[in-house]
């Protein structure tokens, strides 16, 4: 017997006692076993009926499976627009998802004023102009990254038997680290400055280690002088009287510090290089032994970065600088 022959049985079983027989068990029984039902699957049904009330399984209780309006109306003010609002208190049949917060900068009241009139200024200067955009960086690297993406769990059949190296995250206080510095372009990467630990780069260093050793060759190497665009990073070094003058004198031009976004990375591909690089670096657990042969591994991905990722992540920078310029920071963020 099928389950809905089973509970059609049941039904008329207990329709039939309840309002035919009127409570008679054995007019009820005489009349289905005429129908060949077993006595005892007869009474069976009639005890349940008479002991629970129904027949069949117990009737559920649970969230119902749509929700009125006053429902939507409690759920729509519980959870839209907050965070820290647990699962169990939401039903999972509703327009409500859960999401990943995105990355964004703190911005002060004044950058968020400031910063989309940045953005709109070197938004038409890049319009308006053939530029051939160069931008730099600079990123601290430490002999071991286990917030990389690869390294953030990892898989096991018994976690008891997992060596400690695997499911622990071993901190130190003082950890050494190394200073990266590289300018990047459509066209390729240059070669890195790497920085002592507790050495600054200070507009000296700056500009004779990185700007005149580096970047200027990169520039002649890829580009037209003329045809550059620099746009540096914020750091005080970075526009300081001797770097600016030298960049005049040589004819090169650099984004103004007023048309310079400031706190956007959601702006420049270079730091998008970055989590590239540290992921490509850090890789399975990779650790370094020391500053030296991070310094070599950091060299050798470099040089594995596919150019036609860098190139992606170039052609979309009008376009979160116009983000920028329209809605504000926070419409472009997507680190």
């Amino acid at each position: 017997m099928t389950r809905s022959e089973r509970e059609s049985l049941q039904k008329r079983i207990v329709q039939f006692f309840v309002n035919i027989a009127d409570g008679n068990k054995s007019l009820t029984v005489n009349h289905f076993m005429k129908e060949k039902t077993p006595r005892q699957t007869i009474y069976s049904i009639i005890k349940k009926y008479e002991e629970a009330g129904h027949t069949g399984d117990k009737p559920r209780s649970g969230r119902p499976k749509k929700l009125c309006q006053g429902q939507l109306t409690r759920l729509k003010r519980l959870v839209n627009h907050k965070t820290g609002i647990s699962l169990r208190r939401i039903s999972s049949k509703n327009e409500y998802q859960l999401s990943q917060k995105q990355r964004s900068p703190k911005y002060t009241d004044k950058q968020l004023q400031e910063i989309p009139t940045r953005g709109r200024k070197l938004y038409r200067l890049l319009s308006n102009n053939d530029f051939e955009l160069v931008m730099d960086d600079e990123k601290y690297f430490t002999l071991s990254d286990h917030s990389a993406l690869t390294n953030r769990g990892f898989y096991s059949s018994n976690k008891e038997e997992t060596p400690h190296e695997v499911k622990l995250k071993r901190t130190q206080k003082y950890e050494p680290k190394v200073l990266v510095w590289v300018a990047i372009s459509e066209n390729g990467i240059s070669s890195p400055f790497f920085a002592k630990q507790q050495q600054a780069i200070d507009q000296t260093t700056y500009l004779n280690e990185c700007v005149v050793k580096r970047l200027m060759p990169f520039i002649s190497n890829y580009h037209l002088k003329e045809k550059v665009l620099f746009w540096p990073d914020l750091a005080s070094s970075h526009y300081s009287n001797i770097v600016t003058r030298y960049f005049d004198e040589n004819h090169i031009e650099f984004v103004d510090k007023d048309f310079n976004p400031q706190n956007c990375p959601q702006s420049r591909p270079i730091e998008t290089l970055w989590a590239i690089l540290k992921n490509m670096v850090y890789d399975q657990g990779w650790e370094a032994k020391n500053i030296g042969h991070l310094k070599r591994r950091i060299q050798q991905k470099m040089k594995e970065i596919d150019i036609e990722v860098v190139q992606t992540m170039f052609s979309g920078i009008r376009k979160q600088l116009r983000k920028i310029a329209d809605y504000g920071p926070y419409k472009a963020c997507s680190l």
